[in-house]
């Protein structure tokens, strides 16, 4: 007997995943201005790009400068 197969759905997440690894934050800042000369408001999306540049330059502070003098 023939088996029935379903195709296989995509998660939403799976788009997303696949454009941020392929695309950089510089990327991301020139969608908001494409949106932004459009009307948007990306105020919300401008904010957690310059927060996750924060995060990552934290991240990859060299061990010493994170060190406090003794």
């Amino acid at each position: 007997m023939a088996r029935r197969t379903h195709p296989v759905q995509e998660s939403p997440r799976e788009p997303a995943d696949t454009w941020l690894s392929t695309h950089t934050l510089q990327d991301i800042r020139d969608l908001a201005q494409e949106l932004s000369d459009r009307g948007e408001d990306v105020t919300d999306l401008v904010g957690a790009v310059n927060e996750l540049e924060e995060l990552l330059a934290e991240a990859t502070k060299p061990e010493s400068a994170e060190a406090t003098p003794a």
